[in-house]
């Protein structure tokens, strides 16, 4: 049996009628499904992708073929999508859709960065409307405390640790319209950033908390910057970020990495276009993106 599997933005007579149609002319051997975006139920881990359609309890890898019918809003999420249907070697129509790329939101990056073999904290993502719904198969797989973080989210707004089961009816009362990836949290007490400038590394610092109340160190909620000479960054930290970069077509990035309490690196996010300290005498970071356009700008013209 050879299984279709349509995918709309939401339900309508004519796409059930379209579907209806297809299964009932392609006939025996064949079997259409149709379902929405909104059911997909995705789980990343480091180099791993699992995703499947809840209403029906079906994973895509069960579907020889997978056509966009309808994204509408839905198009970021199409990316990521197709991003997993690569990894688990499930055909899809258009491939334009993984030309998205990491655009444009984090959770088709992170995406793209676990299905690299990135070390990626374990990763939930469901439509807004089913986390009460998936509120017990999230702790399941993530347990407590966990990381919740609104798609948009910036400079360390929009990100929250979920404590117990009420957190999250909370953040539904508080953003119901939001849409949240979730992660594992990892008790941590250390957090890097490193400034990839093409293949090489433009600055290296440690983030030190200076509130205890906070689980982040984000220098935009106060935490403290402590700049290491780039010559004494671990090579494996090192080669986390370049490959980050070069996975995400970035020339100019900044990854932050956090270390856990067993010494495992996890790659946190990748930001294109990232803050910069303006002190030559405190941070290398303005010297070397002169270099780095001098460079550039000889490479070009040479």
């Amino acid at each position: 049996m050879k299984k279709l599997l349509i995918l709309v933005d939401k339900y309508s007579d004519k796409k059930k009628y379209f579907t209806k149609y297809l299964s009932n002319k392609m006939g025996e051997g064949y079997e259409v499904t149709l379902a929405q975006f909104i059911d997909l139920i995705f789980f990343v881990n480091e180099g791993q992708v699992e995703v499947l359609i809840d209403s029906k309890n079906l994973s895509l890898k069960e579907f020889d073929l997978v056509y966009f019918r309808r994204a509408g809003t839905k198009l970021s999420l199409a990316g990521s999508l197709a991003l997993c249907l690569e990894s688990l070697g499930v055909t899809y129509i258009d491939s334009v859709f993984k030309d998205l790329g990491p655009a444009r939101d984090k959770f088709t990056s992170l995406t793209k960065l676990a299905l690299n073999g990135l070390p990626i904290m374990p990763t939930y993502f469901c439509w807004h409307t089913k986390i009460l719904e998936k509120r017990e198969e999230i702790i399941k797989k993530l347990g407590l405390p966990l990381v919740a973080k609104q798609l948009s989210s910036q400079r360390g707004k929009g990100i929250y640790l979920l404590k117990n089961k009420e957190d999250f009816l909370q953040l539904e009362k508080d953003y119901p319209e939001q849409e949240f990836l979730f992660q594992k949290y990892f008790e941590n007490d250390e957090e890097y950033r490193v400034l990839v400038l093409g293949d090489k590394i433009g600055a290296y610092e440690r983030k030190i908390r200076t509130d205890k109340k906070e689980f982040r160190s984000n220098v935009a909620l106060g935490a403290r910057e402590e700049f290491i000479d780039i010559n004494d960054i671990p090579f494996e930290t090192k080669e986390i970020a370049v490959k980050a970069c070069k996975i995400l077509s970035l020339d100019i990035g900044g990854v932050d990495i956090l270390v856990d309490r067993n010494n495992k690196k996890w790659l946190l996010e990748v930001n294109r276009g990232p803050g910069l300290t303006y002190e030559p005498s405190v941070s290398p970071e303005l010297d070397n993106l002169v270099k780095y356009f001098t460079h550039k700008l000889e490479e070009k013209n040479g």
